[in-house]
C-alpha cells in the first residue's frame, strides 16, 4: 500500500476530535480544504504521541539494560543477566512494533500535508488564484509526490473576492510560535539541567575515586578495615550481593556503579531528548516569530497584497520543509550499549 492509500485508509479509521483552521467556515471550497486539513493534523498529532512514547520506552529500556549489566558485572548479581535478556527481547519487540505502525513517518509526513493544506486555505481565502503546489519546495514536491497528488486534487476556484488573513493566519501563527518557543525552550533547559547534574556527579565521583585510591596506597595493609563496612558487606553477601568482596573492593564497585549509572543517564538523554531536535525546533520557532512579526508590521503599514501573501506562503513552506528534513533523521532505533 503506497503512502497516499495509507493516508486515506487512516483517514477513514480516524475517530478522534479534530481542530479546524477556523470555526464556522461556510465557503464550500475552504470547508473541503479544512476538512482534509483537520484529519491530516489529527493523524499527525496521534502519531507524534505514539512516536514520542516509543522513543521514551526505547531510551528507558536501553538505560535499564545498561544499569542491569553494570550490577551483574560489578555487584556480582549474576541472576540479572536473565533480566538483561528479557529487556533485550522487549526492546526488539518494541522496535519492530514501532516499525510496523510506521508512527514516525506518518507523524512528519502527515504534518507536512496538514501545513501545506493550511497554506492553500489561506491563499484561497486571501483571493490569491494560485495553487500551493506552484510554490511547493522541490525537496517536498520531489520527495513526497503523494502529497503533491492530493494537493492537485483540491477544488481551487478562481475568485476576485479577498478576505483578510491578518488575524486567522499571521497573528494566530505568531501566537502559536511564541508559545511553542517557550515550551521547547523549557524542555531544552530540562535536558541541559540533567546533563549538567550528570556531568557534575561523574566528575565528583572520579575525584572521589582518585582520593580513595591515594588513601588506599597510604594504608600499610592496602586494605580498609571497618566494622561498619564489614557488617554492611556481610548483610549484602547474605543476600547474594558482592559475594567474596572485601570492604575495599566493595567501595571500588560502588564508585564504578555510580559512574556507570551516570553514563546510562547520558544514554537516556541522548536517545530521548536528542531525537527531539530541540535546538532545531527552538531556532525554527524564533525565525517564524520574527517572520510573522515582520509581516504583521508590513500589513499594518502597507495593507495586505497578493505579493506579500505569496511571500509569506513561500517562507512558511520552506520552514516546513526544513523541519521535515531534520525530523526525518529522528527515527526510533535499537538502543543497546
Amino acid at each position: 500500500m503506497n503512502p497516499k492509500e495509507t493516508f486515506y485508509k487512516d483517514k477513514e479509521n480516524f475517530k478522534n476530535p479534530v481542530y479546524h483552521i477556523e470555526e464556522g467556515i461556510t465557503d464550500p471550497t475552504l470547508k473541503k480544504i479544512d476538512d482534509l486539513y483537520s484529519i491530516a493534523d489529527g493523524l499527525s498529532i496521534e502519531n507524534a504521541i505514539k512516536h514520542e512514547r516509543n522513543l521514551w520506552l526505547l531510551s528507558a529500556f536501553g538505560t535499564i539494560i545498561t544499569i542491569l549489566f553494570l550490577l551483574y558485572d560489578e555487584a556480582e548479581l549474576h541472576l540479572l543477566i536473565f533480566g538483561c535478556i528479557i529487556i533485550i527481547i522487549g526492546i526488539y519487540q518494541l522496535y519492530k512494533l514501532a516499525e510496523r505502525h510506521d508512527c514516525h513517518r506518518k507523524y512528519i509526513q502527515y504534518r507536512v500535508l496538514a501545513e501545506t493544506l493550511r497554506v492553500q486555505y489561506f491563499l484561497s481565502k486571501a483571493g490569491v488564484n494560485k495553487q500551493v503546489t506552484d510554490i511547493l519546495p522541490w525537496f517536498i514536491k520531489n520527495g513526497l509526490p503523494w502529497i503533491n497528488e492530493i494537493l492537485l486534487e483540491l477544488p481551487i476556484k478562481k475568485t476576485d473576492q479577498k478576505k483578510s488573513i491578518m488575524n486567522c493566519w499571521v497573528r494566530d501563527q505568531l501566537k502559536y510560535h511564541q508559545n511553542a518557543l517557550v515550551r521547547s525552550t523549557k524542555r531544552n533547559e530540562r535536558n541541559d539541567r540533567i546533563t549538567k547534574i550528570v556531568l557534575t556527579v561523574t566528575i565528583a565521583t572520579y575525584i572521589i575515586a582518585v582520593i580513595y585510591e591515594i588513601y588506599i596506597l597510604t594504608i600499610p595493609s592496602g586494605e580498609i578495615t571497618s566494622d561498619i563496612l564489614s557488617s554492611f558487606l556481610k548483610n549484602l553477601q547474605d543476600w547474594g550481593i558482592m559475594v567474596g568482596f572485601t570492604p575495599t573492593d566493595m567501595i571500588r564497585s560502588v564508585l564504578k556503579i555510580v559512574i556507570g549509572t551516570m553514563s546510562a543517564a547520558t544514554l537516556f538523554t541522548g536517545s530521548y531528548y536528542g531525537k527531539m531536535s530541540l535546538s532545531n525546533k527552538i531556532e525554527d520557532h524564533r525565525r517564524m516569530v520574527m517572520l510573522y512579526d515582520k509581516v504583521e508590521n508590513e500589513i499594518l503599514q502597507n495593507g495586505e497584497n497578493e505579493e506579500l501573501v505569496i511571500t509569506l506562503a513561500r517562507e512558511f513552506l520552506i520552514e516546513n520543509s526544513t523541519w521535515y528534513s531534520y525530523q526525518s533523521k529522528n527515527t526510533p532505533n535499537l538502543t543497546i550499549e
